[in-house]
């Protein structure tokens, strides 16, 4: 039998990391159905909801050579969906849905249990020489909208409330290879600028991307925020072992 041929070096789907995220990003907090969003995730969930659309720089420093040469291939817009769930009444921050605008991204994302889809985004570009208070994001897929919202800067903040939902939960989940286990997602992060106001946001959805469960039924603020966020792995989720490390 022959062997399996070697990659082609330098073509890998997605080159070597830990990769490296410097992200501007804004981003809406609200509340849905506690009951619906439950019975969609599969988990317990307080309705607790974060929506985010991000432009976002990833960086591997395995090849930082990608960045000049390539950059197209480390540059993306990313959208997404967190709820808070609860697991043994501990906290986490879970991803049901997720969106970029570039390949690279999209099979990395897949191999830590994000459940990206490829979509057109589109975010307000906010420059040092042209600032504006008023910043907007959409998505769509398919044909039709995924969710839009637009946050109007009103104050700075000293944090996030995404930070209280707790460590990333991912499921890793590839039907044809038997594959379906949960994932913490660690990392480490550093904010830059972060700033909060009034929040408007539109949650759409279509035949292969439904919502309905997580419509907002009260929208809390928005967010703007600058945030450089390095991958430290991701670990099988044991629920004992988080109880243990955290004693």
């Amino acid at each position: 039998m022959p062997s399996t041929p070697p990659l082609v070096d330098g073509s890998e789907l997605v080159p070597s990391g830990p990769w490296e995220y410097a992200m501007n990003a804004i981003a809406v907090h609200a509340f849905g159905d506690a009951e619906k969003i439950s019975r969609v995730v599969k988990f317990d969930s307080n309705g607790e909801l974060w929506f985010y659309f991000a432009e976002i720089v990833s960086r591997s420093p395995k090849c930082p050579e990608l960045n000049y040469e390539a950059p197209q291939l480390v540059q993306y817009n990313e959208c997404a969906i967190f709820t808070r769930i609860f697991i043994e009444n501990k906290s986490y921050a879970y991803c049901p849905f997720m969106y970029v605008d570039n390949d690279l991204s999209l099979v990395r994302g897949l191999l830590a249990g994000f459940p990206k889809k490829i979509a057109n985004i589109a975010i307000t570009k906010r420059h040092k020489m042209l600032l504006t208070n008023k910043l907007g994001a959409n998505a769509s897929r398919s044909g039709y909208g995924l969710f839009k919202m637009v946050i109007e800067i009103e104050k700075e903040a000293e944090y996030l409330p995404f930070d209280s939902f707790g460590t990333w939960l991912t499921r890793r989940y590839f039907e044809a290879m038997k594959i379906d286990e949960l994932l913490l997602f660690n990392f480490e992060a550093k904010y830059g600028k972060i700033e909060s106001g009034k929040a408007f946001i539109e949650v759409q959805g279509g035949f292969n991307d439904r919502f309905e469960a997580f419509k907002p039924v009260e929208v809390r603020n928005g967010y703007y925020y600058e945030i450089l966020l390095r991958a430290k792995g991701v670990e099988k989720f044991e629920p004992e072992k988080v109880e243990s490390q955290e004693k």
